[in-house]
């Protein structure tokens, strides 16, 4: 996993048009709480031109060139994603790289901070406030066990929590989920 973290790292900084970046997904959890056992790597990108052609010539082929092998993935009208390059690094880690559609997203990306996620390691991961909202977005069981966790054990500024909820279109489960930890 830390040699796949690192070139990733290496390709998404030398990568032109990236504007920001961060960790989500299980990895990104263990900049806030004590980590669970994950065995991929998922990061939010902003682009400043997220359109498929720059996308598969850009970042996608910086990718491939480094040996990860995978595909340039295209979301429907109606999917929340709307690109995603999901690949295997030559270690055999799968990397999901998602890229910010709305402007929501792209705060959370940018209000990432730089943690050392594993053994001098760092980079710039996605706030509990962030991730909780990510997690309730995917929706699932693991997605909410995970924001769980975090509204139990993470630190948070609940006022900018609920409002990214509510643009996110996920305050009413958050409240259900507040309400069912007994956190309101």
């Amino acid at each position: 996993m830390e040699k796949t973290l690192k070139k990733i790292i290496s390709i998404l900084e030398k990568t032109e048009g990236i504007k920001a970046y961060a960790l989500i997904g299980g990895l990104a959890l263990g900049g806030w709480v004590s980590p669970r056992a994950t065995k991929d790597i998922d990061l939010l990108v902003d682009l400043s031109n997220t359109s498929h052609s720059a996308i598969e010539k850009g970042l996608f082929k910086r990718l491939q060139d480094s040996g990860f092998k995978g595909s340039l993935e295209t979301g429907g009208p109606e999917d929340d994603i709307k690109f995603c390059i999901k690949s295997v690094s030559s270690e055999g880690i799968p990397v999901d790289i998602i890229f910010v559609d709305k402007k929501w997203e792209g705060e959370i990306v940018e209000g990432g901070i730089s943690v050392e996620v594993l053994k001098d390691i760092s980079l710039p991961v996605a706030r509990p406030e962030g991730l909780i909202v990510l997690k309730l977005k995917a929706g699932s069981f693991q997605d909410v066990a995970d924001a769980s966790r975090l509204l139990i054990e993470a630190e948070y500024d609940l006022q900018k929590l609920l409002s990214l909820a509510k643009r996110a279109k996920v305050d009413k489960r958050l409240e259900r989920i507040m309400k069912k930890l007994e956190l309101t």
